[in-house]
């Protein structure tokens, strides 16, 4: 197939988490039909990732996609059928066209056009819009032990201002995420002033944990690390002051920061509300936050340096193919890259141009793709 016509039939394959298994089986069919070894990984019932290999010389190269899209978020106010690619002043439009199906289609066509000795192994994964889950399972076999390096065709968080711009992401921010329980102490409503809401309790300390990010460090490539409060729940089932409320809390993580550490500075600012009688405590008991408990491990930050020979090694593709030197950029939220990146393996994101992603708007720069495949082709055969 032709490129646009790849990419329309892949738009045309509803693959919204968690129904990839149509377009799973689609892609399987196209990697075997180009000499590549295809195992169809079934994680959960009929949800797949498609693991495939060209055996060559060398430890592999991993070409990384994800198959799986958002749902077809406000579709419904408009004319457009989200599995229906069109083309409008040089852009494709389309459920998931950006994020990522161009970046699968532009995998399938380099390796169709590629002519090395290389071995070279193609991952192609479900659930990346939901919890990661189908790259963990990846995680969990041998097809990722002897990869060299990651590249992905992920889209990148900083927009490229022209198309005359290319951006590699070399890294992004890690994610974590805490639950807090707070305690109130529950009376009849009539006499309120004899208890403590524990809404009232976790209003405030939801205000203080957000004012924090005004005090969290910076880094130099990944910016900041920062939190808000994502969910607040409480109630009381009576005319009652309720006596208890649960907060999640969503942090991105920069370096030198752990999982543990940023809990534990977010339990030393509760504390400090705590000690100041901004926040009362209730028969002895202060707020308890833990780490969100969750199948998957939370994703922790990465960082590749510009030096990698496989960095410098597409910015040559890059400049060779498009007459334009890339810049760099570190992602300032977490992807499937980060899974991948915490086995050891260099990993870096190279995508096409485009927006309008998990909105009815999506779209993707049609020069950029066609450009991304050549790009691809030039890094593989170099």
């Amino acid at each position: 197939m032709q490129p646009l016509e790849l990419l329309r039939k892949i738009v045309s394959i509803d693959s919204i988490f968690p129904k990839e298994s149509e377009l799973a089986l689609f892609l399987g069919e196209q990697l075997r039909a180009q000499g590549f070894s295809v195992q169809m990984q079934e994680f959960e019932n009929k949800r797949y990732n498609v693991l495939a290999t060209k055996a060559g010389i060398g430890r592999p190269i991993l070409l990384y996609a994800h198959m799986d899209t958002v749902p077809a978020y406000g579709y419904d106010n408009t004319e457009r059928d989200p599995f229906k690619m069109h083309e409008e002043g040089g852009k494709l439009f389309g459920l998931g066209v950006y994020d990522m199906k161009a970046g699968i289609a532009s995998i399938l066509k380099a390796t169709e056009n590629m002519k090395t000795d290389k071995t070279i192994k193609v991952m192609f994964v479900s659930d990346e819009e939901a919890d990661s889950r189908g790259c963990y399972e990846v995680t969990k076999t041998n097809f990722l032990k002897d990869v060299d390096f990651c590249l992905s065709t992920e889209m990148s968080d900083v927009k490229d201002a022209g198309e005359s711009a290319r951006t590699i992401t070399l890294g992004r921010r890690g994610r974590a995420q805490y639950e807090l329980a707070v305690p109130g102490k529950s009376v009849h409503a009539a006499r309120m002033k004899e208890g403590v809401s524990a809404i009232t309790q976790g209003a405030k300390i939801a205000i203080e944990i957000e004012k924090m990010n005004a005090e969290l460090p910076r880094h130099e490539k990944l910016s900041h690390g920062d939190q808000y409060v994502r969910y607040f729940s409480s109630k009381s089932v009576s005319l009652s002051v309720p006596d208890n409320a649960i907060l999640l809390i969503d942090r991105h993580l920069i370096f030198p920061e752990t999982i543990e550490s940023a809990r534990k500075q977010i339990e030393g600012k509760i504390n400090e509300l705590y000690e100041q009688k901004k926040v009362r405590e209730i028969d002895g008991k202060r707020a308890r936050l833990i780490l969100k408990p969750r199948d998957v491990p939370y994703l922790l930050p990465y960082i590749i340096p510009e030096t990698n020979e496989h960095v410098k090694k597409l910015s040559r593709a890059v400049v060779k193919t498009l007459d334009a030197e890339p810049r760099f950029n570190y992602g300032l939220t977490v992807a499937d890259e980060n899974m991948i990146a915490m086995q050891g393996i260099p990993t870096i994101t190279y995508g096409p141009i485009g927006g309008g992603e998990h909105s009815n708007n999506e779209w993707v720069s049609k020069k950029s793709y066609l450009e991304l495949i050549e790009v691809l082709t030039a890094f593989l055969n170099g």
